[in-house]
């Protein structure tokens, strides 16, 4: 009996390391084996329709086309096309263990439909290296994506109470940059873009320095420009208003600070610095002369989270379950050399719906009509809301 050609190498779907070929059984099917986990397997790829509908799956999936245009370029309509698909979404993408140390992590979360929210964790390659569901940014949700993270020499971050709270558990005294961007921004919303005092002028000022310091000697000479504002503007900071001054917003107080706004922009950016997140990209004993570490977090947010946005505006109307598993494939796409078809088994292709899938568009008249935004989150971070405005109405 001719045996017949094995496929290319796959890759465990326990521990993620390459297996290697062990023979064939005696129905002549190749046998793969894992030496770190001593796992075996014998699947066969014999089903060559079915990894094709799965190839489209994929492409249509991760990229910009519709369901018609990958429909087309099979020769078939959008409704056999949606058919034959149908058992792909049982596949559920799974990004692999984390073999060595980085330098820096990421961690961010990208907020989506039906009020999800998918935490992100890259490293110092910008790859992807864990991803966790959560309906919020809390301690709970972090502690699970830092779970197969081995402990790097920098977190970057941006500065939320739940990811610093689970770093210091996971990571006990790992140093912690403060992504410079949300900084500021944080300083540009308490004084908006044209503020009306000198004082806020020149710190708005010093705050859009932030993102240009690369060194430990700029950072210095920028504390350095702080540390002279607040010579010169440090009465102004302390100036009060008394009820009797201002009885309408005296709100049961008896005084409060005048330009509340102005000392909470310095005071921020003073606690970061005491706290070793404003510049601890420079420091020395992070950066210990392996080159420059990151202040931002541009690298995930423009290369990963912007990638899943990117991805869902193209497949809008897809419904939450859909939604979720399009975010995995995205962002499992986008790991170091992925490999999709490793993580099918024939059991896949066994479980399609019984019932007749005709599209996936949003139905008419319902809430998926159009996609909200997740509650809380502005149409900024979600990119999804409706759009309001005069649209020639008449009264």
């Amino acid at each position: 009996m001719s045996r017949p050609k094995s496929s290319k190498a796959r890759r465990c779907p326990v521990c993620g390391r390459p297996m290697r070929k062990k023979g064939f059984t005696k129905a002549g099917a190749q046998r793969w084996k894992c030496d770190a986990c001593r796992l075996s397997s014998t699947m066969q790829r014999e089903d060559s329709a079915r990894m094709a509908e799965f190839r489209a799956f994929i492409a249509w999936i991760t990229g910009k086309r519709s369901m018609s245009e990958a429909a087309a370029g099979l020769g078939l309509k959008r409704r056999e096309f949606a058919r034959r698909i149908a058992w792909c979404w049982n596949v559920e993408p799974s990004l692999p263990p984390v073999l060595r140390v980085h330098r820096y992590v990421m961690a961010d979360g990208t907020y989506v439909p039906y009020g999800w929210c998918l935490l992100i964790a890259t490293g110092d390659d910008g790859r992807p290296l864990a991803m966790q569901w959560c309906s919020g940014e809390t301690t709970m949700a972090y502690r699970r994506l830092f779970a197969g993270v081995e402990r790097p020499g920098l977190l970057v971050c941006d500065g939320g109470q739940g990811c610093l709270t689970a770093a210091e558990t996971r990571w006990k005294g790992i140093p912690v940059q403060r992504c410079l961007v949300h900084a500021l921004r944080n300083t540009r919303v308490d004084l908006t873009n044209r503020p009306k005092s000198e004082a806020g002028r020149t710190l708005l000022e010093l705050a859009r320095r932030l993102t240009k310091v690369k060194s430990a000697d700029e950072a210095a000479a920028w504390l350095t420009d702080l540390n002279r504002w607040h010579g010169k503007h440090g009465d102004y900071l302390k100036e009060r208003t008394r009820a009797a001054d201002d009885p309408v917003h005296a709100r049961g107080r008896k005084w409060w600070w005048t330009h509340e706004r102005l000392r909470r922009a310095y005071f921020r950016l003073v606690k970061l610095n005491r706290d070793g997140m404003l510049f601890a990209f420079c420091d020395p004993d992070a950066t210990k002369d392996d080159g420059a570490l990151p202040s931002t977090t541009n690298q995930l947010e423009g290369g990963v989270n912007a990638v899943v946005k990117r991805t869902l505006d193209h497949h809008r109307g897809l419904s939450e379950a859909h939604m979720r598993r399009c975010c995995e494939w995205t962002v499992y796409m986008l790991t170091k050399d992925p490999d999709p078809m490793s993580l099918i088994t024939p059991e896949h292709w066994k479980t399609t719906s019984r019932k007749t899938i005709e599209d996936d568009g949003p139905e008419p008249g319902t809430m998926t009509d159009v996609q909200l935004p997740a509650t809380g989150v502005d149409a900024y971070e979600s990119g999804f809301g409706i759009r309001t405005g005069w649209a020639g109405r008449s009264h």
